[in-house]
């Protein structure tokens, strides 16, 4: 107990004194409007307000029409490639992150090298993200810089976001193949204005695409012209795995209040028409705090992989909404034999291909309607293992060598046929 108080207590120092250094450099940099920025933007993300201060410094902000062109790529042959992600900085659980370094993980593995190149607005100590990398993906064997001190060099730069596309056209004369890892098309994340403009600008860099899903390639390529790769969604399953004979009765629903993409709001009004004609059905929340209910609720929180695999263990239904790119949540709840209950767009279809998703119109009533119907089909004797079998042969490290291919064979022999316009064309 002693030990375990000691060590938090150093952590504790540590962070103190990293914290100090930020402010220092921050008041050094930009002045007080800068920590006010700061401030800002640490309310924005811990109460899911969506701000429209742009997350760039000036000179970082990019313009499609005032392009120079980028520095010759470098001459690889045969030997490992070295391979930078211009990321923001990773936190502990994020989705996004984590599906970029599954990536990270299988270049690695094919024996090339990886650098992050941390983007980070408000300064903060590079030391202290990379010791989230290294305790949150301990597999990652990246070499991590501060983007601010300089990006090194690479045969291959990755953008991972519209802000750091922004930064990565901003260096041209980094050379190097330039690529954008697209998870979701990110205009949708705010209002029509600013933010949305620059976003969608960045699609417009000419950097070759590897997307999440097919739905986001086919979209970048028909609006923007953008050529691009996709791959395919899966499930951990080293963590999410049927559990032998789970008793289950409950219903799920992960919460995002604020983040308008996540369909809160739906969400809740589905699970009270839902709650009304099922009401011995335990409702599970997990994520952020979901506000007041109109109904009984167990409110998780945020939950580690392993917590999420026993909770979806104790389920029959879980009810996944996504009004931009699908989300991850169908593929862990099959994999733990919960019947994913999804909002039906041609977004979500694109991707989840399996016939045991059960779709319903985005409306209260419609999605209510087929959670009770799911709710009361479901039969323990065969029920999760149909839906295990659905998503079996998803695997991330399939995902993992695709991309790894791609990026090899772009670089090394410009080839064009691996993407996807040249796959349905051919």
């Amino acid at each position: 107990m002693k030990g375990t108080f000691v060590g938090a207590w150093e952590r504790l120092v540590v962070t103190a004194k990293a914290r100090a250094r930020q402010t220092q450099r921050i008041l050094a940099a930009d002045g007080v409007n800068g920590i006010l920025r700061r401030v800002a933007g640490r309310m924005e993300r811990r109460f899911g307000v969506q701000g429209q201060s742009i997350p760039l410094h000036p000179a970082d902000i990019a313009d499609s029409t005032r392009l120079i062109a980028p520095a010759a790529a470098p001459d690889v042959a045969d030997r490992p490639l070295r391979i930078a992600w211009v990321t923001t900085p990773p936190s502990a659980g994020s989705g996004g992150h984590t599906t970029m370094f599954r990536m990270i993980e299988g270049l690695e593995a094919a024996g090339h090298s990886t650098t992050l190149c941390l983007y980070d607005i408000y300064r903060g100590d590079v030391a202290l993200h990379e010791n989230t990398v290294r305790e949150s993906w301990p597999r990652v064997r990246s070499s991590v810089r501060d983007s601010a001190q300089g990006f090194g060099e690479a045969d291959v730069w990755i953008a991972t976001s519209w802000q750091t596309a922004h930064v990565l056209a901003s260096h041209p004369e980094l050379p190097g193949t330039r690529m954008y890892f697209v998870q979701d098309y990110e205009p949708y994340f705010y209002p029509h204005g600013a933010l949305a403009a620059l976003a969608e600008d960045s699609y417009r860099f000419g950097f070759t695409g590897i997307t999440a899903g097919a739905w986001l390639s086919g979209e970048l390529g028909e609006r923007f012209g953008m050529e691009c790769a996709h791959f395919e969604f899966g499930a951990d399953a080293n963590v999410y795995s049927l559990r032998d004979a789970a008793p289950r009765a409950g219903v799920v629903l992960y919460t995002k209040p604020g983040v308008a993409r996540r369909g809160h709001e739906l969400g809740v009004l589905a699970l009270q028409r839902f709650v009304e004609q099922v009401p011995e059905a335990p409702v599970h929340l997990f994520g952020d705090p979901p506000g007041t209910l109109p109904f009984s609720a167990v409110s998780h929180g945020r939950l580690t992989p392993a917590e999420l695999n026993e909770l979806y263990n104790s389920c029959r239904v879980g009810l996944s909404l996504s009004f931009t790119n699908v989300s991850l949540i169908p593929w862990e709840l099959q994999a733990c034999g919960v019947v994913p209950v999804v909002n039906d767009a041609r977004h979500n279809r694109a991707v989840l291909r399996n016939s045991e998703v059960h779709w319903a119109a985005p409306t209260p009533g419609a999605l209510a309607e087929a959670m009770v119907a799911a709710w009361r089909g479901y039969d323990p004797s065969s029920t999760p293992t149909r839906q295990a079998a659905a998503v079996a042969g998803d695997s991330w490290d399939e995902s993992a060598r695709v991309v790894t291919e791609f990026i090899e064979n772009t670089v090394r022999t410009g080839r064009r046929d691996l993407l996807d316009g040249a796959r349905h064309s051919s």
